[in-house]
C-alpha cells in the first residue's frame, strides 16, 4: 500500500498503483473504504467503479466530501484510476501521450478497456471484499460516457451505471473540440468510421436492446447550465424511445467540480438502492 489516510467521517482511503501488463505501466489508483470495513470483516461490499472526466484529477471522486459522509450510512467501496487525460476509456490502437506531466512527449499504450475489465478489476477483488454480484459504474463527462462504455463492453457484470454530465454523442454528431482527440485515439475519422460507430452509445445500446440483453438500472444527471445538457436530454428521451428504464435528474449546476461533488451523495443514493 502506497499510502493510507482517513477522512473526518473514518473512511479509509488508499492510494497505490496497479501495474497493467497490457500497457507495460503502472496505472496510478484509489480504494475508499466505507468507516465499517474494518469492523467487519465477514462482510463482502459493493464496489461503485468512478471514472474522472478529460484532464481531471485522477481521484477527483475521492475528494468529494459530501460522497465520503454518504458512505457512513451507505457502506460500499469506491475506486478511482488513472485513465490519463484523453483516453476516453477504450483500447487505442495507438501510441498516446499519458498527458499528466506538462513537456513529457512519451508515448505510451493506451488500452483501459483491457486494463479495467481484465487488470484493474481482478487486482481490486483480490485486496478487498467485493461482492461481484454488485459491481456499478459511474464517472462524469468523459467517465460517463466511460461508465457506459464498459458497461455495454461487458453485458451483464454490472448492477447499476451511472453518469454525471456524461459524453454522449452519436458518431454523426461529434463536438468540434473533441473530434481531434477521437482522431488520435482511432486515427483519421474518414479511414476508421467503423470504428467509431463501434463507439456510438445509441447504437450499441438499439443493437444489445434487440438482441434481448438486459440493462442494469441507468441514472443519468446534468446541470441545467452544462454545455453537455442536450446531449443528456437526447439520451433520455432515446431510452424513453426504447422504453428502457432509466432515472434522469436535472438540478441547477455547470460543468465543473461544484456541480459533481454536490451531486454525488445523489450518485451513492442512487447505487445503494439499485443493491437493495
Amino acid at each position: 500500500m502506497a499510502s493510507t489516510e482517513i477522512s473526518p467521517k473514518g473512511c479509509s482511503i488508499h492510494r497505490f498503483t496497479v501495474h497493467s501488463p497490457a500497457m507495460g505501466r503502472d496505472i496510478q489508483s484509489v480504494v475508499i473504504l466505507p468507516p465499517e470495513y474494518d469492523s467487519q470483516p465477514e462482510k463482502r461490499y459493493p464496489i461503485l467503479y468512478t471514472f474522472h472526466g478529460h484532464a481531471a484529477p485522477h481521484d477527483t471522486f475521492a475528494a468529494m466530501d459530501p460522497l465520503r459522509r454518504a458512505l457512513v450510512d451507505k457502506p460500499m467501496i469506491v475506486t478511482c484510476l488513472d485513465a490519463d487525460a484523453a483516453s476516453f476509456y477504450i483500447d487505442s490502437p495507438l501510441p498516446q501521450k499519458a498527458g499528466r506531466v506538462a513537456g513529457d512527449t512519451t508515448l505510451v499504450k493506451s488500452l483501459f478497456t483491457t486494463f479495467f475489465l481484465h487488470e484493474f478489476i481482478p487486482a481490486i477483488d483480490a485486496t478487498y471484499r467485493v461482492n461481484p454480484a454488485q459491481r456499478m459504474l459511474t464517472g462524469f463527462s468523459m467517465g460517463g460516457f466511460g461508465a457506459f462504455h464498459y458497461m455495454l463492453a461487458a453485458p451483464g457484470q454490472f448492477a447499476a451505471v451511472s453518469s454525471l454530465s456524461g459524453w454522449f454523442e452519436s458518431a454523426n454528431s461529434i463536438l468540434p473540440h473533441v473530434m481531434p482527440m477521437l482522431e488520435g485515439l482511432l486515427g483519421p475519422i474518414s479511414e476508421c468510421r467503423d470504428k467509431l460507430d463501434e463507439l456510438d452509445p445509441f447504437v450499441r445500446i438499439e443493437k444489445q436492446r434487440a438482441a434481448g440483453i438486459k440493462f442494469p438500472p441507468f441514472l443519468l444527471t446534468c446541470g441545467t447550465e452544462d454545455f453537455l445538457l442536450q446531449q443528456n436530454r437526447n439520451m433520455h428521451d432515446f431510452l424513453d424511445k426504447l422504453s428502457i428504464a432509466h432515472e434522469y435528474l436535472e438540478t441547477p449546476g455547470a460543468h465543473d467540480w461544484p456541480y459533481w461533488r454536490d451531486i454525488s451523495p445523489a450518485i451513492i443514493d442512487f447505487h445503494w438502492r439499485a443493491c437493495r
